[in-house]
């Protein structure tokens, strides 16, 4: 019990560095509060879900204030299965999005329809797009679609954390600054467990995504974090819809 309630409060202070790391960031995207959820859908019923979700993801940014995006995406090898990726001024901001109408519109037409579901509670680690990120390189589009998703999920050495959470930002600040086929690259720890990461990354194509491996910066970071990293897993998925105050008009 002791030693339980050790790693109780050692993570908690962890998810508290964290979240200083990531304080004062000006970004765009002011979100402290972080929802990563895991569907598995039933096949038949993929093309009426996949409606009811892009319903209800513009309503929520249309009519919202707190909820700053809403990212949905299909695994590459198997559309039943998804992740959404969304991210909320604070918990209140999530508290209330779960009450609106369009939310429980959501919620009673797709309950039927999902096989399996796991909801993940995360704090922001680093959250770099094209909207908080001043470009170095010319013409650089306003807005730009994404259509190539990988999900990487990450167990870091607690006595590395602090190391490789720098490494992280250094990396993707500079994938954003320099790399015209890098949309957005947004990292995660689950708030009770800081040492497990998700990293939602969005690229312009596969191509951009090949290119941006091929980066001194991303090998930089890739050869300094090595022994920081005890287990990876890796995914590749597609858009289902991607929502964000940048694309979706406010009716507020």
């Amino acid at each position: 019990m002791v030693m339980r309630l050790c790693s109780v409060i050692r993570h908690a202070a962890l998810a508290a560095f964290l979240l200083c790391l990531g304080a004062g960031q000006g970004h765009a995207v002011e979100a402290t509060s972080i929802r990563v959820a895991r569907l598995s859908i039933k096949p038949d019923r993929l093309t009426a879900f996949t409606e009811a979700v892009e319903k209800g993801m513009e309503a929520s940014l249309r009519v919202e204030a707190g909820v700053a995006a809403i990212y949905a995406a299909a695994d590459k090898h198997n559309p039943a299965d998804m992740i959404f990726f969304e991210m909320y001024a604070d918990e209140d901001a999530y508290r209330r999005h779960r009450n609106t109408p369009h939310f429980q519109e959501y919620f009673h037409t797709t309950k039927d329809m999902i096989t399996d579901r796991v909801l993940e509670e995360a704090v922001p680690v680093e959250l770099r797009d094209r909207y908080n990120t001043p470009a170095e390189y010319t013409d650089a589009p306003a807005r730009v679609a994404a259509s190539s998703i990988r999900i990487a999920r990450l167990k870091i050495r607690e006595d590395r954390l602090a190391a490789f959470t720098e490494a992280v930002k250094e990396e993707m600040e500079a994938a954003l600054r320099v790399e015209p086929g890098v949309v957005a690259l947004y990292a995660v720890a689950d708030k009770a467990d800081p040492t497990a990461m998700t990293f939602f990354e969005m690229y312009v194509d596969e191509n951009a995504y090949r290119m941006h491996r091929e980066t001194p910066h991303f090998q930089k970071y890739l050869h300094a974090t090595e022994n920081m990293i005890v287990d990876r897993r890796l995914g590749e998925y597609v858009p289902v819809a991607l929502r964000d105050k940048q694309n979706t008009p406010s009716s507020r």
